[in-house]
């Protein structure tokens, strides 16, 4: 069906740029969209709460030659500067710190199971505000990580990569996010708070649950992931919430761009009220493996 669509959409522009038709060019003013707030949010044990707090951009942006980091000004209609941002749980309101322009954090957000978490934040700029909602779940053992090695079309090359182990806790439907990244990635993160941010790989992931799996059986789970020998990787084992789950899933779903123009249409599930992104807690259970 999609490659149906895709060559009916090629063909359609090889039929137009074939004309020798020349309309007078029409001016078309479009008006920029209101900025919107947006957070997204990770937890690190036993205390600490890192949160990312922007507003959207329109592609129509003036400087739309300038590269992204480079352009102080889009950096600064982008980031929340100027902001407050309070977690509240147990009675207790925690103001977080501004670490640097849009990044906030707390070294002092308790992870409760089964704690329900509200966090409000305010953009002075805009005089915008947001809240959003979501519950620390317990965490779950991952209980091995492997490095495996393939051959590669039987051939002398190989391709290294992991498998992991851990055991669904039965009697509850549950649901698991899985990440891992190359551990000098993150040496990013560390050459400057903002543009480390910004320029950090996102982790691969996966999502799942014992749904499909089934309950209380022992899960393994072998990416499709290709690495070099010796590369070490951090793999995060997290059980979440079936709404983030379902956030994941959308954003999973949602592919490259190249995707959305001719796939299905996607609507990214939020549970930020006023806003967009996902705020969630999670306390995910961490190992190491080096691929040989």
């Amino acid at each position: 069906m999609k490659q149906s669509l895709f060559l009916s959409i090629l063909a359609s522009v090889l039929l137009v740029t074939a004309c020798n038709i020349n309309p007078t060019p029409l001016d078309i003013d479009i008006p920029e969209p209101e900025q919107q707030l947006v957070v997204s949010s990770f937890s690190i044990p036993p205390q600490e709460l890192a949160l990312i707090f922007s507003r959207t951009f329109s592609a129509l942006y003036s400087q739309s030659d300038s590269t992204f980091l480079d352009d102080d000004d889009l950096l600064n209609e982008i980031l929340v500067d100027s902001g407050l941002v309070i977690l509240r749980y147990v009675g207790i309101n925690d103001t977080l710190k501004r670490l640097a322009p849009g990044v906030y954090v707390s070294l002092n957000a308790q992870q409760i199971d089964n704690e329900r978490y509200t966090l409000l934040a305010r953009d002075y700029k805009t005089g915008k505000s947001i809240s959003a909602e979501t519950v620390l779940l317990p965490p779950v053992p991952l209980d091995s990580v492997e490095s495996t090695l393939s051959p590669l079309g039987g051939g002398s090359d190989s391709t290294y990569s992991f498998e992991a182990r851990f055991n669904d806790p039965a009697g509850v439907a549950n649901y698991y996010l899985l990440t891992y990244t190359n551990f000098s990635d993150f040496e990013q993160v560390q050459s400057g708070y903002t543009a480390g941010v910004f320029n950090f790989k996102p982790a691969q992931f996966a999502v799942f649950t014992d749904q499909n799996q089934g309950d209380g059986n022992d899960i393994n789970y072998n990416p499709l992931y290709s690495g070099a020998k010796n590369d070490t990787l951090v793999v995060a084992l997290s059980n979440i919430t079936k709404d983030y789950y379902d956030y994941l899933t959308a954003y999973k779903r949602s592919g490259n761009l190249f995707s959305q123009l001719i796939g299905e249409p996607i609507n990214l599930p939020s549970n930020v009220q006023g806003g967009y992104g996902y705020f969630a807690m999670i306390r995910p259970k961490i190992k190491l493996v080096i691929l040989r």
